[in-house]
């Protein structure tokens, strides 16, 4: 058996499901503002984004915490309603469609995942997740997407926004990330770490050295959905999916050594692709 040919699909997989095992608990709700502003300027990039994560059993969790050059209200209402999920999500390269259906009782969010490179629906990996909408006033939102199974023995999925005031004209926002996993990924892990992902690093350091392994494979894979949510938050109109790719890309090669990977033109080429997939989906999900 060619071992590559078990890891390389794994891989696309863990990029999207598996955490770091970090030192320092992640705390489950957003402290107060004032104290949570003064961590992120003490120790986060360029005093303004600090990633954390966490493993708690079978359950991992990752978080960015960031200061946000938006009002509040202005925030919340780009914020407002699950459509602006499948708008976030896409961006990153791993997710081939996303596709919403709205009900009573908030909605489902379908993701597609898969490799890097062009991918189709049905050769991507499908899962469905309950779109909630826990808080919403004037001093705090809070709306997440929970998903109960996942392939390769994953569950539990959630992935949630959060966000209160900071000042008049700024704003603290929180996105997180958190699955629980079972045997065969923990293997897959052990695989990708000891051949194609052994070189890869993250944003924090141990012993003066950047973190390696699943430490940095989910800090590389929270900053690319939290930049993700700053291309959409800088170009949320319905038409500006072309502007809100390019941003997205422009703004991982700020972090080169972590989060460069396709060419942009490559990148807009497959996304451009996808996006027509993702349209013949909610069509029928519309119809439906």
């Amino acid at each position: 058996m060619n071992l590559l040919m078990f890891i390389r699909p794994l891989s696309a997989l863990l990029c999207l499901l598996v955490t770091s095992l970090w030192a320092t608990p992640l705390p489950m709700t957003m402290p107060p503002a004032a104290a949570l502003a003064e961590t992120i300027q003490r120790e986060g990039l360029a005093s303004r984004l600090l990633i954390r994560s966490a493993e708690q059993g079978d359950t991992a969790r990752g978080s960015v915490d960031a200061i946000v050059d938006y009002p509040f209200a202005v925030l919340s209402d780009a914020l407002t309603g699950i459509d602006p999920w499948c708008e976030i999500t896409f961006l990153h390269f791993n997710i081939k469609a996303c596709v919403y259906r709205e009900d009573d009782g908030g909605g489902q969010v379908t993701l597609y995942s898969g490799r890097m490179h062009y991918q189709t629906p049905e050769k991507s990996f499908r899962n469905d997740y309950r779109f909630h909408e826990e808080a919403r006033t004037d001093q705090r939102f809070a709306v997440s997407i929970l998903g109960a199974d996942g392939p390769f023995g994953t569950r539990d999925y959630e992935i949630r926004i959060e966000a209160v005031p900071l000042d008049a004209q700024r704003s603290l926002l929180r996105l997180s990330y958190a699955v629980s996993y079972g045997l065969l990924t923990r293997t897959a892990q052990r695989l990708y770490f000891a051949t194609a992902g052994r070189h890869r690093i993250g944003f924090s350091t141990e012993d003066d050295k950047p973190v390696r392994g699943l430490r940095g494979m989910m800090e590389r894979n929270t900053m690319r959905f939290y930049l993700a949510l700053q291309a959409y938050l800088e170009s949320p109109q319905d038409d500006a999916l072309p502007q809100r790719l390019a941003r997205w890309h422009a703004l991982t090669l700020n972090y080169p050594e972590q989060l460069r990977e396709l060419p942009l033109e490559e990148y807009l080429d497959n996304k451009m692709r996808e996006r027509a997939n993702q349209q013949a989906l909610q069509q029928e999900a519309d119809s439906g």
